[in-house]
């Protein structure tokens, strides 16, 4: 570009996130500004309530900030609003690479087919094992493989039952095993408190849906019924996972409960695998289970244009950057996120954790792409977990408990 063009000029930059967070933006703005020199970034940041509220209220008074931070449960919501510049022309006039993302990752952030944000980073949902549990014939006595990408759920069930052992040392497949007396668990899945990491991929890998195309509940299929039956004899007949209230004792946080050292097998987020180094833990992941194809669920965060920036190329340089190869690397080599730009993924590779990270990366190919709407985050975090949990820990009717929900969903 010609040095008329190169952008210049204050911009605003709001974001979510804990100190050490925003430290790390404030780190890798260090690099933008050795591309963009003359571009002042000022980094604005709340916690995550105090951020929406702020973010509804700078919407309705057109006082957005230049770029911020969204939420893939949200990018509807405030695209409806009017909060977020289609990005189609600056897109396709810069020449920005979409090309760099997995599609899952990219629908995340479009909203009615536009592109309205540009993703930044990729949490993911996968399998986690216990490496030590399954290595030691004491917590092994049946020699149970460890789990490997591409199981099915009765490959999974199969090795769960020889990992669960009760105080006298059988196991969920021997006879006379107590299941009132477990000390280890085999697996551990919260799929009702999980509706959105867990639940709803899995619905997709039956052929099923939590929710139709025009946003009517879909859990009455026979698909998505035979997915929560499923679920619920886990806990019910194969004693294999925990009930709500018995996981709650091992972690409030059920992806936590590999944590306690107690448990072979659960679905964790990317991002608990600092938690269970934190314990000790010695670890792997791999693709969660399937029941005909494996599917995943990607939580992308984004970052969004306010349609009012009074410096739209300094906007836009800045938001390009963030998602583009070389801010991607840059978020790569902090090693704290899993960057959703496919050109950055060697970087994240390079850094070694001790476990398979390109889990994290090959999760994204089998990324549902299941928008969030207006109303669908009320459903996933407030009303299937309120009436899903208990039925699917073998404590009330599964059906009934559906009924429930699409009342209280209202459409």
């Amino acid at each position: 570009a010609s040095a008329a063009a190169e952008p210049s000029g204050k911009v605003t930059y709001m974001m979510w996130g804990t100190e050490e967070e925003v430290n790390q933006t404030k780190d890798l703005l260090k690099k933008f500004n050795e591309k963009y020199p003359k571009v002042e970034v000022d980094v604005v940041s709340k916690d995550w309530g105090t951020y929406w509220t702020a973010i509804t209220a700078q919407a309705a008074s057109k006082s957005l900030p230049d770029v911020y931070k969204m939420s893939y449960a949200y990018v509807d919501k405030y695209a409806k609003l009017g909060a977020m510049k289609d990005l189609t022309d600056l897109i396709s006039s810069t020449g920005f690479n979409l090309g760099d993302f997995e599609p899952g990752v990219l629908a995340a952030h479009q909203s009615g087919g536009k592109q309205v944000s540009l993703p930044r980073d990729s949490n993911t949902i996968v399998l986690y094992y216990n490496k030590k549990l399954f290595a030691d014939a004491k917590t092994n006595p049946l020699g149970a493989p460890v789990p490997t990408n591409d199981m099915t759920w009765d490959q999974l069930i199969d090795i769960a039952k020889k990992m669960t052992i009760d105080k006298s040392g059988k196991t969920a497949g021997d006879a006379g095993f107590d299941s009132a007396q477990t000390s280890q668990w085999g697996f551990v899945m919260d799929a009702a408190g999980s509706a959105d990491s867990v639940l709803e991929p899995q619905l997709w890998s039956n052929g099923a849906k939590m929710v139709n195309d025009d946003e009517s509940l879909a859990l009455e299929s026979p698909e998505a019924t035979e997915v929560l039956n499923k679920f619920a004899s886990l806990v019910t007949t194969d004693h294999v996972t925990p009930s709500f209230s018995q996981s709650q004792t091992l972690a409030k946080d059920p992806f936590l409960a590999l944590a306690t050292g107690k448990v072979a097998m659960s679905f964790g987020g990317s991002w608990s695998a600092n938690e269970y180094k934190k314990a000790g833990i010695e670890f792997d992941a791999v693709l969660p289970p399937k029941f005909k194809e494996t599917k995943t669920v990607v939580q992308v965060a984004g970052n969004a244009m306010s349609p009012n920036s009074k410096n739209e190329a300094a906007a836009w340089a800045l938001l390009s950057w963030l998602a583009g190869p070389e801010g991607q690397i840059a978020l790569a080599e902090q090693g704290q996120s899993i960057p959703a730009n496919k050109q950055a993924a060697d970087a994240y590779l390079a850094i070694d954790d001790g476990y398979n990270k390109q889990t994290f990366i090959e999760a994204q190919k089998y990324a549902i792409t299941a928008p969030f709407f207006d109303g669908k985050d009320k459903l996933m975090w407030e009303i299937v977990p309120q009436k899903l949990q208990q039925p699917l820990s073998g404590k009330g009717d599964i059906a009934k408990a559906v009924q429930e929900i699409k009342k209280l969903y209202g459409k």
